[in-house]
């Protein structure tokens, strides 16, 4: 009887768990559908998938976490990100001993990093 007790509550547990990750996934999900269809991204890159978002958001947070936090898209603007997105890859590069960000990989960082909220240009603040 206490084994069956246990067996039910390690069940029980596991239940609560994946209910838990079924509630929180999809959120990911409806961030990155609703990022992808606004205008301003899809006039910019006509035809963003999916898919490249999710290629570009791996990249983002397992190549660049590698050295350190991930920043928010918001705390640069396009040409800082520009800037800084080749000579970041160049350092994961060098780290890594192979090429693990691409010329793709880099621009796929970008777009993700566009969706995401990078800030605007123009928006009152001048180098």
């Amino acid at each position: 009887m206490t084994t069956f007790f246990k067996w039910t509550t390690v069940c029980s547990f596991l239940l609560i768990l994946s209910a838990c990750g079924a509630l929180f996934a999809p959120k990911t999900e409806t961030t990155a559908a609703s990022n992808l269809s606004d205008s301003a991204l899809q006039a910019k890159f006509p035809g963003y998938t999916l898919t490249e978002y999710q290629a570009g958001e791996a990249l983002y947070q397992t190549q660049c976490n590698r050295c350190h936090t991930l920043h928010p898209a918001s705390i640069l603007n396009e040409e800082q990100w520009t800037a800084i997105i080749p000579n970041m890859a160049r350092k994961a590069n060098q780290k890594s001993g192979g090429e693990v960000v691409t010329k793709s990989g880099e621009q796929a960082i970008f777009r993700y990093l566009f969706a995401q909220g990078m800030a605007i240009e123009g928006d009152g603040h001048h180098h």
